[in-house]
């Protein structure tokens, strides 16, 4: 998988300008924001092209909202996308590694963005996604995780199943998120732990949640049915946060 070709929007442009090598700046033209005068200038500092663009140029090609003017063209593959044979290469090379979150079925963009944002502030090590059953890492999802995406280590595998069980014999205790689950506040997570969620309204698949050794849920006061996705991600991993 590559690159998004385009990073829209200042939190995530600042960040991604932080790496890139090559690509294109636009700016909306007469655009009065100091922030983006800031932008411009780590942009020529990076010797990167800068493209200004009238009102209904810009609009017409870029119709994504909330861009606020901004827009970065990359040129490069991206370069935190780590295939499955060298991510079970690194578990077994880096002891360091201890955190570990599994998307099963995320197909929103935006509870994607908003969960690897999470995933970010709080040490997770890996996300694992599958193939076959998983959003790509795409322009919306860059923006809602405010340029985190290109911080984290992320894997696409063919079968989450197959992953979960290969974790399991590096020295991995499996934690799959469910709203029948144990209450978390009775939970001790293990040194190596890894954190399963599913898609909102569906869940984790049957045979992922029976190939995992615990099955957690957040308590709440039950008004409606169940958190958001990534208010929910939010909480398991801060708490795996806080245990470490």
């Amino acid at each position: 998988m590559n690159e998004p070709k385009y990073i829209y929007g200042i939190n995530p442009v600042k960040e991604y300008l932080k790496t890139v090598k090559s690509g294109t700046l636009y700016i909306k033209k007469n655009i009065k924001n100091i922030k983006i005068n800031e932008l411009i200038k780590k942009a020529k500092d990076k010797k990167l092209e800068i493209s200004y663009l009238d009102d209904k140029k810009f609009n017409r090609q870029f119709d994504v909202l909330n861009n606020q003017g901004i827009v970065l063209k990359i040129n490069e593959e991206y370069s935190n996308l780590i295939d499955e044979a060298k991510f079970l290469n690194l578990l077994d090379s880096d002891s360091r590694i201890s955190n570990i979150i599994i998307l099963d079925g995320i197909k929103d963009p935006g509870n994607l963005g908003a969960v690897l944002r999470s995933a970010l502030l709080f040490n997770v090590d890996f996300v694992v996604l599958p193939k076959d059953n998983s959003c790509p890492i795409n322009e919306t999802v860059v923006k809602r995780s405010s340029g985190a995406s290109s911080y984290l280590n992320i894997t696409y595998v063919t079968n989450i199943t197959r992953i979960i069980n290969a974790l399991k014999a590096r020295g991995f205790w499996i934690y799959a998120s469910d709203l029948n689950g144990e209450n978390i506040n009775k939970i001790n997570f293990r040194e190596k732990t890894v954190i399963i969620m599913g898609e909102e309204n569906k869940g984790i698949r049957p045979l992922v949640k029976k190939n995992s050794d615990f099955i957690i849920t957040i308590p709440t006061n039950n008004k409606i049915d169940s958190l958001n996705l990534s208010v929910s991600a939010g909480i398991f991993l801060y708490e795996l946060f806080k245990s470490r």
